[in-house]
């Protein structure tokens, strides 16, 4: 008998951390069609009725109805957020208002046309960067996108309709989703739409069927759609198989590489090994190879848009240093275990020299290289924040260039009596060389040639004459031509390598510098203005830098050594860098009207704050920002470590006073539990309360004592992290039962109503840690409102968690402490005398101990809500295991 294939310990834990980082995400859910009309908005909108009815908080933050009845009718009796009003160009536009749907973060959000590109002034110049924060947030999100839109696949949406897309989705933000849902129509039925004039009205419906919706347009891009869902779905079942070690008959470990050059190709061919990594479900690299070469403004901003492409497709982006392009990449590939590369194929053959493909395939071995043909994309953008032309000063050079070639032919004029005419050739290659080490490769090629004639002109029989008698002075002028030109461009060629390598020992050296005046500094202070410094003379900017308090808010205000201050508007461009951990600012898509750019100071822990780099006129080559970015990164493990040192400080003199003030209360807390005992006898003995007005008063105050020696205990239970929940079934109408019995008689004087769902089901949690949670709350409850008012609980279940909330009618939480009446011993301003700020606290470490949490907010009626919130399983009152269930529960009663 074989054995069942065990899982795969690096698969589940892979998983394991994927659902955890999923869990401090909101979710994604998007639904996905192949053109306009095949009913998106209107399936997210039935989706969001359902999860409406089972309770959930549900939002619609912006979505387009397009004038359709059907999809208007759905929006009655949901929230709609109102929009935000933006004044540009004379008109007033409205779009999606980001700040207060995270300031109400609702269960689930709306959010319609994820590839939509928001007005001037607003945040984010895409929509699905507002979805990206929201999500960041912990805030639930349904969103909908056409095929067309994806970013991978423009250029074949391109090729099919002959329709550029300009808003586009990248790739890695679909494979955020928690969940795609294809939403599928017959071509026949959405031409019929068409003609209802259900998908557009008028004249723009017949300008779409006459266009873009075509019968072959339709039926290839609902293909395109649904190969895309099926790769997803085919992502998902490998993810399984991996885990649990299924064998698969297409099982690989493939590795794509494409290169990345200054070409309008490049876009395309990434698009293309995107798509591709993403039919193998393998990685993928852009590896782009620095030659000597300089790139001009046109070809910088073409660099820059292909690796920025990559980056925000998902590609690990490579950068390599070589002469030979072909070389270099197969040098990546092997080093990489890549298993295929990806390269474009050429306009047209040369008959001389061979083309890039060429070189791959001849050189490639086992590698395999495909060749695919790529399209030319967008022209590069003439923006004023683009690189500025550097002027050369070529003409200067050129005309050093000929009064050299001068001074060298009156020199050898000199010199021609002591060697004949061949002297005058050492000379003029000499004088090549040296004008190799300083001119361009242009100005020496010319240098070259005009030694040549000279030499032929003045100095080779006949001379002032062109023309060559002996055959052998011709073969010398051409081996001094094909000499001259050798060493000339060999040199240039050495003196461009030895400055890129001077440039990239320079930041090196830079980078060491940065990490030794910061990190070794006996201050931290002096060493981080050493350390900016440094980076100021490297980058040729200014920069600011903005740390984190202790309580990892941002200031408004600069460290010290900065060497701009921004104004009071940049503040907020850095926050949002900082909040979201992403660069933002000059020179990216969010916020590009700022004065500077700003780069998070991120680690693997934490976000220590924000550098932020001002340049004159220049823009950010790929280059420049990763210098940039590694030295924000040794900023932020310099001040990672600072921190670490303080907390570890920190966390040693609380560790101290936390022993000590546990070991007192469990020691006052047992020796008062006898003395209690032997009062609560003694009234017992006297008769009870009711005897006398001197006995109620003793029995009043031992119980008020007997509460705080049972919380000082549950505390010290819980913080001795000895809670071991005990899971069994039970009745959610049992736990209220109990815990309101367990208040005891301050809770009389309130009415308790409790709102349940028919039917509810019963719940498999740890009873008597729920009990005691609820009766804390509800004895919270019952202190702080006036007497007579109603105490309402409620319980619902949605997702595999349960709610239990409790709402009074007081005055409600102080406002901005509704997570400080948790804390340990706190008691708000007004509070009634006695008490010990305990029990709230006791109850979020029940609760806690169950895997959830409690919360408190302000009822927009009035009073206070508490909802405790936990995953747990349920069973239905008409399952088959009812009757053994009731039984279980009436022994437990008994």
């Amino acid at each position: 008998m074989k054995d069942e294939p065990r899982p795969d310990p690096d698969a589940l834990l892979a998983q394991v951390q994927r659902e955890e980082n999923q869990g401090k995400r909101g979710r994604l859910f998007l639904f996905l069609g192949m053109c306009p009309g095949v009913g998106k908005t209107y399936a997210m909108l039935l989706a969001a009725r359902q999860r409406k009815k089972e309770g959930l908080n549900v939002l619609v933050g912006v979505v387009e109805t397009h004038g359709r009845v059907e999809t208007e009718a759905l929006l009655e009796g949901m929230e709609v957020l109102p929009r935000r009003k933006l004044s540009h160009g004379g008109h007033v536009l409205e779009e999606f208002d980001l700040d207060t749907a995270l300031a109400r973060r609702p269960d689930l959000l709306l959010v319609d046309e994820l590839a939509h590109t928001n007005a001037p002034g607003t945040r984010h110049r895409k929509r699905y960067q507002d979805v990206i924060e929201l999500l960041d947030a912990g805030i639930d999100v349904c969103t909908t996108v056409n095929v067309q839109h994806i970013e991978s696949q423009v250029d074949i949406v391109r090729q099919i309709t002959g329709v550029a897309v300009m808003e586009t989705v990248p790739d890695s933000m679909l494979d955020r989703a928690h969940e795609i849902q294809l939403v599928d129509l017959s071509v026949e039925k959405l031409m019929q739409r068409l003609a209802e004039g259900k998908v557009y009205l008028g004249e723009r419906a017949q300008a779409a069927a006459d266009g873009f919706f075509r019968e072959g347009n339709l039926t290839a891009l609902r293909e395109l759609a649904l190969r895309f869902t099926a790769e997803r779905v085919d992502r998902d079942l490998e993810d399984i198989r991996r885990a649990r070690r299924v064998n698969s008959p297409w099982k690989t470990n493939a590795r794509l590489l494409v290169g990345v050059g200054p070409t309008p190709y490049s876009e395309s061919l990434i698009r293309w090994t995107r798509r591709a990594s993403g039919r193998l479900g393998c990685p993928w690299l852009a590896v782009w190879v620095e030659r000597t070469q300089p790139l001009t403004p046109q070809q910088q901003d073409l660099l820059a848009r292909g690796l920025g492409l990559a980056r925000k497709l998902g590609g690990e982006v490579v950068h390599a240093t070589g002469h030979d392009v072909a070389e270099t990449l197969l040098q990546v590939a092997r080093e990489r275990n890549v298993s295929q590369i990806i390269v474009g194929k050429p306009d047209k053959r040369s008959r001389w020299k061979s083309s890039l493909a060429d070189q791959l395939i001849a050189g490639s071995g086992d590698i395999d290289v495909c060749v695919v043909r790529p399209l030319i994309g967008r022209p590069p953008a003439t923006s004023q924040e683009k690189v500025k032309p550097v002027p050369t000063h070529a003409a200067v050079e050129y005309g050093k260039v000929f009064l050299g070639t001068a001074v060298l032919t009156a020199i050898c004029w000199g010199l021609r009596s002591i060697g004949g005419y061949t002297m005058p050739a050492m000379v003029f290659l000499f004088g090549i060389v040296l004008a190799a080490l300083k001119f361009s490769r242009g100005a020496v090629l010319m240098m070259a040639t005009l030694c040549a004639l000279a030499w032929n002109y003045f100095f080779i029989p006949p001379r002032f004459t062109l023309q060559i008698q002996k055959p052998e002075d011709v073969v010398m002028l051409v081996l001094f031509f094909v000499v001259a030109l050798a060493m000339g461009h060999l040199t240039a060629r050495l003196r461009k390598r030895e400055v890129a390598e001077r440039r990239r020992q320079m930041e090196t050296d830079a980078l060491l510098r940065v990490t030794q005046s910061a990190a070794l500094a006996p201050e931290t202070g002096k060493g981080l203005a050493e350390a900016l410094r440094i980076i100021d003379s490297v980058l040729d900017a200014d920069t600011a830098l903005v740390v984190r308090r202790l309580d990892h808010t941002l200031p408004s205000e600069v460290h010290p050594a900065s060497t701009f201050i921004p104004e009071e508007q940049e503040f907020g461009v850095a926050a949002w860098a900082y909040g979201n951990k992403q660069t933002a600012g000059r020179f990216t898509d969010t916020l590009p009207q700022s004065q500077a750019t700003w780069f998070p100071l991120q680690t693997a822990t934490s976000t220590m704050g924000v550098l932020g780099v001002r340049t004159e006129g220049g823009g950010l080559d790929f280059v420049r920002r990763q210098a940039i970015e590694a030295f924000a990164l040794q900023l932020a493990l310099v001040l990672e470590k600072e921190h670490f040192i303080q907390a570890v400080n920190q966390a040693e003199l609380i560790e101290k006073s936390e022993r000590l003030r546990r070991t007192l209360l469990d020691s006052v807390s047992h020796e008062l539990k006898t003395p209690l005992a032997v009062i609560r006898a003694a009234v017992d003995g006297m008769g009870g309360p009711a005897s006398d007005p001197y006995v109620s008063e003793i029995d009043t105050a031992t119980r008020r004592l007997q509460r705080l020696v049972d919380g000082l205990l549950q505390m010290t239970r819980l913080e001795s992290q000895i809670v071991e929940p005990q899971l069994e079934w039970t009745d959610v109408t049992e736990i209220v039962d109990e815990a309101t019995f367990a208040v005891g008689d301050i809770l009389r004087t309130h009415p308790v109503e409790l709102h349940l769902p028919e039917e509810f089901p019963f719940v498999k949690t740890d009873h008597a840690l729920v009990v005691q949670a609820l009766a804390n709350i509800l004895h919270n409850a019952a202190v702080y409102t006036p007497v007579g008012t109603i105490i309402e609980i409620s319980a619902r279940h949605a997702e595999g968690k349960f709610h239990l909330a409790v709402r009074d009618h007081g005055k409600g939480l102080p406002v901005g402490e509704e997570s400080r009446v948790f804390g340990k011993f706190y008691r708000a301003p007004g509070s009634p005398a006695g008490g010990t700020g305990l029990g709230l606290s006791i109850a979020r470490g029940f609760i806690r101990a169950l895997g959830g949490d409690i919360t408190a907010w302000n009822h927009p009626s009035g009073g206070a809500v508490f909802e405790i919130a936990m995953t747990a399983e349920f069973m239905d009152p008409r399952s088959k295991d009812l009757p053994m269930l009731v039984s279980e529960i009436a022994a437990r009663q008994d």
